[in-house]
């Protein structure tokens, strides 16, 4: 990987059942202000950043890490959960939002079972654009928002 981020190619799954390839900063962005602006009701987006693009065939080639998102602009929140095979400490991890109450919200963590996001990894949209932003340029779980691990709520 050679993280240049002119030669970056973010492959995304979205909620509307369609895939798309971004290649650059610029494209990147605007597929995640794209992504920011749909409901997810019943799938979540998935995304995987590389120098290659990414599918789900049986030969690869496969992402070492993913980001899960789902957002309900009518009530400003997004939910992130990312993964990362090499990180020993916590490789699984969702967005945490400290704030209480927790806002009466289910957020899709997985179309094909249906289960939801716990409700306090519900961040506002604004910190999900910084969280993802982050990502396409550092390819690590960005610092800028709270994680908990995945099976912590």
């Amino acid at each position: 990987m050679n993280g240049d981020i002119r030669d970056m190619l973010v492959t995304a799954s979205l909620t509307t059942g369609v895939a798309k390839v971004a290649r650059g900063m610029h494209a990147a962005t605007r597929l995640v202000d794209e992504i920011l602006a749909t409901n997810h009701v019943d799938w979540e987006t998935t995304l995987a950043v590389g120098d290659v693009e990414f599918h789900r065939t049986k030969d690869g080639p496969f992402p070492n890490h993913q980001f899960r998102v789902s957002v309900r602009p009518s009530a400003g929140l997004a939910a992130l959960n990312y993964m990362d095979h090499d990180d020993a400490k916590m490789p699984i991890a969702n967005s945490f939002n400290p704030k209480r109450p927790l806002p009466e919200l289910d957020l899709i963590f997985n179309g094909t079972t249906g289960a939801v996001f716990p409700r306090s990894a519900a961040i506002p949209i604004a910190d999900t654009r910084r969280a993802l932003i982050e990502w396409l340029g550092t390819r690590k779980r960005p610092s800028c928002i709270e994680w908990r691990p995945y099976d912590m709520y």
